[in-house]
């Protein structure tokens, strides 16, 4: 998969998460057959992330950290997962009626 990132973000902690945590977040993202799992890979909801937007909103690549220790108490870690930023901004507002998708090589909202 070749596309460009738009402004890279560069790799600094957000809400106290070390460089490690932000790694082993990665690791929970799904890898895509045919693409390097250390660049590309997709969140939960099936959109693409790229490992250098970290934290990028103005990348439809972006990703940031859902904490879902709410719904897995004590998990640690595991309670972290790496979400596309649009997922992750209705994650935190609670809004379920579209998710960022992969269409292609692109990213789309889908109405749910």
């Amino acid at each position: 998969m070749f596309l460009l990132v738009e402004e890279q973000s560069t790799l600094e902690p957000e809400r106290g998460y070390d460089r490690e945590v932000v790694e082993r977040v990665w690791q929970f993202a799904r890898t895509v057959a045919g693409n390097d799992p250390s660049v590309w890979r997709k969140d939960e909801h099936g959109a693409w992330i790229h490992r250098l937007a970290y934290r990028n909103r103005h990348s439809e690549f972006g990703w940031e950290i859902a904490d879902c220790a709410f719904t897995l108490p004590g998990c640690g870690v595991a309670a972290l997962r790496p979400t596309q930023w649009q997922n992750h901004l209705d994650f935190l507002v609670a809004s379920r009626t579209s998710v960022v998708t992969a269409d292609g090589l692109r990213n789309a909202r889908r109405l749910l």
